[in-house]
Formats: structure tokens, C-alpha cells, sequence
């Protein structure tokens, strides 16, 4: 199609704005700019103007019909000498009546998109307002094609205009001589010869000339019938490069070009000048914000650390509970209690020996000698909370805060605040817990009673032992009444070491086990301690989560728009170095 390059470069002109404009839609841009960029996009659409000038009957119609291989009685509208024809794109075929002597006429044909034609009456016309109309339209005109027909190339009417053309409008000026199947290449010759002889005398210069048969091109195009070698024979493929050579350099249309990318280029500019400056601001808050998920982080190990001593102190303490409850173990495991009676143990239970419960006098003892120094470490972490959260709102400000919010101030007062009481209540329960889970006294009555089991064979075998003695002395006298009372004492105190045995067996497993959950006693407070700094200082995450969440999102907007931007400007530099190399020197 004639001037492929040029309307290749304006159709990705046209994507490039229509990218650019999309973009000032979608990030909410002032709406001038969108409405600049739409009116370009507009601008570019605007066709070129084809004038057509020759007398009657020099076979402009046939001509137009070869150059662009379409037929223009498809219109519906034949050319005639009476009026000039303004051929448009439509959606529809229509004529619509201008002036007495000028008809817009609207066709369904794809190269009126890009080329109006103004198909004038002959120049030879008597009527003075077809010169006039003629004349208006020239001055707009990209280009001026002055068709004579090679049967009589030398009319003067057409010679006077061009004088007016030449001369007064200056425009791109092109000769067609038109039938040249109708003469013979040597008869064709001569007349191209004489016509640019006469040109060079009466204007000074050469014009274009192209002899070409219009019947044969639009044969050629039209039928398909030995194409290549009607469209040789036509001559019109040197005519097409010229008019593409003029379409794709014409120097004001490139400048237009130009001047749209110019316009263009400083609304890019200024777009992706304030997504860099928005991309750059909305880092330095997601970097702030960081920070302060790091700082919330750092205070919790902080905090843990300072809580680290009061582990160790209740650690030793710990040990010095159990010191005491092991006397408590002992004397619940003593000698007296394995040969107790029932009733008479019955009897010590009802009057208060369950007080000496090993479970309540252990969990007692560690709540005496840890209270304080847990009540401590809930002031410390109160103070750490506050001291961080006066942190958030002063390194927050232009980010998580307005500029001017006041930082919190918190009141110290004697009363006990409710995370200290959240806290006090989750290490005494800990205790509490911890205390249950050793099951002491569970662990006391099994061993009790095993050792009962052995003291109770002692009174059994007492009296049998005593009649023994007395069956041997009468039997065998006095040597064999000692021996067996010896053996009966032996036996006796057999029984009795086995019951203490049995005893302290039972003593130094509950010892053990006490020795043993130190650790464990450790680990629990270490866990319910970490836990509760842990959730104590989440509470600032519903804070700094969303507001993290938010600039990760606008980040990755922003980044979005800035390489769409900048890939759009690579664009734009490609399309001003084509537009530079179209355009002819001297006019740059």
C-alpha cells in the first residue's frame, strides 16, 4: 500500500498513546493530561488530501480506481464534470450536498481511512465557483496530481492552473500522463520530453512525470489475470514509490509527528516522574516499616533477656522448696507411721494431717519466695511494652501515624494494671500446674504402704517366736531355748531393717523426683514467660501487618507503572529516531 512506513510508524504512535492514556486512567491522573493524549490520538487519524486536477475526459476516475484498486462506481457516485467530489470513509454509502457544485461523498472503502480524495471537475469548466472551490482545496492538499491524458497533453486551462499552483501554494505537484497504451513508447517519449522542455521554461524546475496506463493497472489489480506483467506494462510502480517517497517524508506531516511525541514525551515525563517520586516514598515506608517489625522483634529478645535471671532465681529457689518439702516427705514416711494402727492413723488424718499435703506446702513454698520477683518482672515487661509502643509512634509519623500525633503517656500508678495481673495470673497458674503434675502425695501413700505391708508381719511373729523359744527350752533346755531365741530376734530385726529399707526407698524416689523437676520446673516457666512477651507484644502487629501489607502492594503497583513507563519511553526514543530519519533535511 502506498506509504506503508509512514502509516506503520503512525499506527505505533498511536499504540504508544493509547498505552500512555490507558495509564493516566488507571493511576487516577489529571484528566487534562488523558484528554491531551486523546485529542493526539485523534490528530493522528487525520488522512491526507489527494487533489486531483485534469480537463475532461483525461481518465482522472480510471486512474484513481488503478492507484488505490478499488472501483469508485462501488460509491455509487460517477464522476462528473459539473461537480467537484469529496471522497470520505463511512460506515455507509451517502452523498451529502455541500454547496451547488460540491458533494461529500462517504464510502465503505478501506484506503478513504488514510487518503481523502478531492476529485475536481476538468479545469477547462466555464463556471467561475468551480476555479474557486478548486482553489480552496489545493492550499490543504499533501499532494497535487495533475493528470493529462497522452491523446492531448497540451490543453491550457491545466497549464494556468499549474502556474497558480506552482506559484501561490507551493504543494507537492506530480504529472500523470494518463492512456499511454494509447501511443507508442517512442510517441510517449516525445511528449515527455517536450513536457518537462516546457516545465523548466515556464516554472524553472522538473516535475515528476509518469506516463502510466490506469486501464492496465486496475486490470492487473482487479482480475488478476497476468498481474505482474500488466502492472509492468502500466507504469505504475515507479508512480506508487513516488507518491509512498511523499507520503512517507512529507516534512509537515512528520513534523506533526513530532510535535505529538513532543507533547507526549513531557506528559510521559512528568507521569513517570511522579510514580518514581511516589515509588521512592512509598520504599522509605516500607523500609520504616521493617525497621519497626525489626525493633518489635529485637525488644521481645530484649525482654526475654532481662526475664532470664528471674528463671534462675526461681530455679534455686526451687531447690530450696524442695529441701523443705523433703522434711515434710520424711516425716510422712517415718517408722512410726509404717507400724501404726489404722484406726489410731485414721484418728491423725482427721486431726489435721492432710494440712501437711506435700502438693500445697510445695506450691505455697514457691509462691512465698517467687511472688515479688515475678510481680517485678511484670513491671519490666509493662515498661518495655510502653517504652516500645512511645517508639512506634514517634519513628511512625508520616507513616503508620499523622504527623502531629501526641506520643502515649502512661500513668505508674500503685494499682495493678491488667497486663501485669494477665501475667501474674499465667505464672501462678504455671505453678499450680506444675506443683499438680508431680502428684507427691500420690506417691506417698504407695510406699507407705508397702512398707506396712512388711511392718505388719512383726506382731504376727512375735508370739510364734516366744513359743518356739518355749517348745525348744522344754525339749532341749536351755542351749536350744537361746539358740532359738536368738534366731527369732534375728528374724525380728530382719523385718524391721526391710520395713526402713522400704521406707527410705520411698523417701529418695520422692526426693528424686523433686531433684529432677528442676528442669522441667524450668522449661515450663520459660514457656508460658515466652509466650506471654510474645502475645503482649502482638498486639502490635495489627498495626504494623496491614500497614505492611499495604505498602508491599502500592510498592509493587508503583514498580508496575514505573517499568511500564519507562518501557513506553524506550518507545517513545525509538519512534523519535524514525520520525528523525523520515524527515527530510532541511526541514529538521
Amino acid at each position: 500500500m502506498i506509504g506503508d512506513d509512514y502509516f506503520e510508524l503512525r499506527s505505533r504512535i498511536g499504540t504508544d498513546l493509547l498505552a500512555l492514556a490507558a495509564a493516566l486512567r488507571e493511576s487516577g491522573s489529571d484528566a487534562e493530561s488523558a484528554a491531551i493524549i486523546d485529542n493526539l490520538i485523534a490528530s493522528l487519524k487525520e488522512p491526507f488530501v489527494f487533489v486531483v486536477v485534469g480537463e475532461v475526459n483525461v481518465g482522472k476516475s480510471t486512474f484513481l480506481n488503478a492507484l488505490f484498486g478499488q472501483d469508485f462506481s462501488q460509491t455509487g457516485i460517477l464522476p462528473t464534470t459539473g461537480k467537484i467530489l469529496f471522497f470520505r470513509h463511512g460506515a455507509e454509502h451517502s452523498v451529502v450536498p455541500v454547496t451547488p457544485t460540491l458533494d461529500e461523498v462517504y464510502a465503505p472503502v478501506d484506503f478513504l481511512r488514510d487518503f481523502h480524495i478531492v476529485d475536481t471537475p476538468g479545469t477547462n469548466s466555464v463556471e467561475i465557483e468551480h476555479q474557486m472551490i478548486t482553489e480552496r482545496f489545493v492550499p490543504i492538499a499533501d499532494l497535487v496530481i495533475f493528470v493529462f491524458s497522452a491523446m492531448n497533453p497540451w490543453g491550457a486551462s491545466a497549464w494556468q492552473f499549474l502556474e497558480k499552483v506552482h506559484r501561490e501554494w507551493m504543494r507537492h505537484v506530480v504529472f500523470v500522463l494518463q492512456q499511454s497504451d494509447l501511443r507508442s513508447p517512442e510517441e510517449i517519449e516525445v511528449i515527455t520530453d517536450y513536457m518537462g522542455q516546457l516545465t523548466r521554461q515556464r516554472f524553472g524546475r522538473d516535475f515528476p512525470l509518469f506516463a502510466v496506463s490506469a486501464k492496465k493497472a486496475f486490470l492487473a489489480r482487479s482480475s488478476g489475470i497476468d498481474r505482474d506483467r500488466l502492472l509492468q506494462d502500466s507504469g505504475f510502480h515507479a508512480l506508487e514509490a513516488h507518491i509512498s517517497g511523499l507520503v512517507r517524508h512529507n516534512a509537515a506531516r512528520l513534523n506533526k509527528l513530532a510535535g505529538t511525541m513532543r507533547m507526549a514525551r513531557q506528559i510521559l515525563d512528568q507521569m513517570r516522574e511522579r510514580f518514581v517520586i511516589g515509588l521512592r516514598n512509598v520504599q522509605r515506608k516500607a523500609a520504616v516499616l521493617q525497621e519497626l517489625q525489626t525493633e518489635r522483634e529485637l525488644q521481645v529478645d530484649r525482654t526475654l533477656k532481662k526475664i532470664l535471671p528471674a528463671l534462675d532465681a526461681t530455679e534455686r529457689d526451687y531447690h530450696e522448696s524442695v529441701m523443705r518439702v523433703a522434711g515434710l516427705a520424711h516425716d510422712a514416711l517415718t517408722t512410726r507411721r509404717a507400724f501404726q494402727r489404722n484406726a489410731a492413723r485414721e484418728e491423725e488424718e482427721t486431726n489435721g494431717a492432710r494440712q501437711q499435703s506435700l502438693d500445697h506446702r510445695l506450691f505455697q513454698e514457691l509462691q512465698h519466695r517467687t511472688g515479688d520477683r515475678w510481680r517485678q518482672v511484670s513491671l519490666v515487661l509493662e515498661e518495655d511494652v510502653h517504652q516500645f509502643e512511645r517508639f512506634l509512634y514517634a519513628q511512625g509519623r508520616g507513616t503508620l501515624f499523622p504527623m502531629d500525633v501526641p506520643l502515649p503517656v502512661h500513668d505508674y500508678d500503685e494499682e495493678e494494671s491488667e497486663l501485669r495481673r494477665r501475667f501474674g495470673t499465667h505464672v501462678d497458674s504455671s505453678l499450680r500446674r506444675f506443683v499438680i503434675g508431680l502428684q507427691l502425695d500420690e506417691d506417698i501413700e504407695p510406699g507407705l504402704e508397702h512398707a506396712r505391708r512388711t511392718a505388719r508381719w512383726l506382731p504376727r511373729l512375735i508370739l510364734p517366736v516366744v513359743i518356739i523359744i518355749g517348745l525348744c527350752g522344754w525339749l532341749d533346755g536351755l542351749l536350744s531355748a537361746g539358740i532359738a531365741a536368738g534366731a527369732g530376734v534375728l528374724l525380728l530385726a530382719v523385718l524391721y531393717l526391710l520395713t526402713q529399707v522400704r521406707l527410705s526407698n520411698a523417701r529418695n524416689a520422692i526426693f528424686d523426683k523433686l531433684e529432677e523437676s528442676s528442669v522441667m520446673l524450668r522449661d515450663l516457666l520459660s514457656k508460658q514467660v515466652t509466650e506471654d512477651v510474645t502475645n503482649t507484644f502482638a498486639k502490635f502487629l495489627d498495626t504494623l501487618n496491614p500497614a505492611q501489607a499495604d505498602a508491599a502492594h502500592v510498592q509493587r503497583e508503583q514498580t508496575t507503572h514505573v517499568e511500564r513507563l519507562r518501557q513506553l519511553a524506550d518507545s517513545f526514543d525509538v519512534l523519535d529516531k524514525q520520525i528523525h530519519v523520515l524527515t527530510p533535511a532541511g526541514t529538521k
